[in-house]
């Protein structure tokens, strides 16, 4: 059976309360201390994932892919649970097998 890369972004919805002179200048201050651990969330909720693209390879490719994400410092990879653990398998039962 084919093997598919699909690509997501997973996203979130950030609230915050603060206190400022303007809206401008609250929105600013998010800009400008997202990063900062003291800037406190209010809430957070995720809101789901979107998928940006989508692949099929073989799987030669995709144990190339994982060998190199493994080596790569920017990107979490789970290179170490295996290949096989790695790939989701999708459940046709009898009713959709024909489909």
């Amino acid at each position: 059976m084919p093997i598919f890369i699909v690509d997501t972004v997973s996203t979130f919805r950030m609230r915050y309360a603060i206190e400022a002179k303007t809206l401008e200048h609250a929105m600013d201050e998010v800009v400008m201390r997202e990063s900062d651990t003291e800037f406190t969330e209010l809430t957070q909720k995720h809101i789901g994932y979107h998928i940006v693209d989508g692949r099929e390879l073989t799987k030669e490719q995709l144990k190339e892919m994982i060998e190199e994400l493994s080596k790569d410092k920017t990107e979490m990879c789970s290179h170490w649970m295996g290949e096989e653990y790695l790939i989701n398998k999708v459940d046709y039962n009898e009713d959709t097998a024909s489909e």
